[in-house]
């Protein structure tokens, strides 16, 4: 058992963590209490001046409630300055203190944070030194560039291609004077809409609808490409689907088994004409409506289905599993946000969202 928990805030915004702080009322308080304070999806109850719609707060405070029968008081971390010297863990105190940390027994969490960087690989064994451990959902993000890796995911589900991913194209090196011929041989295989996905991007950023035969995108398609063989540029190329139905699934692939609790179903206004933009921010420059599936629905089990099966060949341990239907029928996998906004329906998902956390917590704390 660990005696000492530390809690990474690190991922916070300066304001955000403010305001975690300024509701310190809520630490160790029950989940339903907790909920009462963040928005429900579609009810308009949103009051900043008395709730919170930041979803790292709310996990945080989740996060107490779990630990808080568990005897352990946790400690909080924010913009820490840290340093490791061999095998121990220092940090500094008021810009003149330097203070050797005990991590005997410590377990050092953080909900959000990717820890890509080689300080907590290290940080990691020396912990475990000490019957320590790193806990955070999906540990995997440590090696994968973190929570927004589109191409992780399609790495690991493209054995499934056919049946999970359907077309797309991935450039490498295409050159500026190339692109022409390119398009052409875009529009022959997957037709002249096309939907182009920056990789490590948040989720609904970077995704960037084109029409092919309008004049003025050859020149933002050549934009677009131009540097895509480097890292952090890289461009997936898909259709532009016709959509019937877009599946949020919010699974966990733990020691609970595979279990999806609650599914949500997002609608895009079709008033906004989506070629027409630069860039698509799906929860900002396009009206977003959100349904909720009713759990054990006939909709809930189809989605709860193909999730499963797709969880088969993913190494993801929790996160928000997206795809859609197509007018056509055929099921298109879009991404898993791994740490997704919650998005709670008044009464039985919030109850489920709480199940979701806490299966994450279980996953974390074995």
């Amino acid at each position: 058992m660990y005696k000492d928990i530390i809690i990474s805030l690190d991922i916070m915004q300066k304001e955000v963590y403010d305001k975690f702080m300024s509701f310190s009322h809520l630490q160790f308080k029950p989940a339903d209490e907790i909920w009462n304070y963040y928005p429900k999806t579609g009810a308009g109850n949103y009051n900043p001046k008395t709730m919170f719609n930041e979803a790292p707060i709310a996990e945080t405070f989740l996060l107490l409630d779990y630990l808080k029968n568990k005897n352990i008081k946790p400690v909080f971390w924010y913009n820490s300055s840290l340093f490791i010297y061999n095998n121990d863990l220092y940090s500094i105190k008021g810009a003149k203190d330097i203070v050797k940390i005990d991590l005997k027994d410590t377990l050092f969490v953080s909900l959000r944070e990717a820890w890509s960087h080689p300080f907590f690989s290290i940080l990691e064994q020396i912990l475990e030194q000490n019957s320590g451990k790193l806990a955070k959902p999906n540990k995997s993000t440590m090696i994968n560039n973190g929570c927004m890796n589109k191409f992780f995911a399609l790495n690991e589900l493209f054995k499934k291609r056919e049946e999970f991913i359907g077309d797309f194209i991935l450039p490498y090196n295409i050159k500026q004077n190339e692109i022409e011929v390119f398009l052409e041989f875009i529009k022959e295989k997957i037709g002249s809409k096309i939907v182009l996905k920056y990789d490590c991007i948040q989720e609904g950023k970077g995704v960037i609808f084109k029409d092919i035969n309008k004049t003025d995108s050859f020149e933002q398609i050549k934009e677009i490409l131009k540097f895509n063989k480097i890292k952090g540029k890289e461009v997936l190329i898909t259709p532009a689907y016709e959509i019937q139905r877009e599946y949020r699934c919010y699974f966990t692939n733990n020691i609970n088994g595979k279990n999806v609790f609650s599914i949500k179903q997002r609608v895009n206004s079709d008033q906004i004409d989506v070629f027409e933009k630069e860039n698509i921010q799906i929860y900002k420059n396009i009206s977003v409506k959100w349904h909720e599936v009713k759990y054990n629905s006939d909709i809930f089990k189809f989605g709860e289905k193909l999730t499963k099966e797709m969880l088969e060949f993913m190494s993801y341990d929790t996160g928000c599993l997206e795809f859609a239907q197509t007018n056509d029928n055929k099921i298109v996998f879009f991404e898993v946000n791994q740490m997704a906004g919650p998005l709670p329906f008044e009464g039985e998902d919030t109850l489920n969202m709480t199940k979701y956390y806490f299966s994450i917590f279980d996953e974390m704390f074995k």
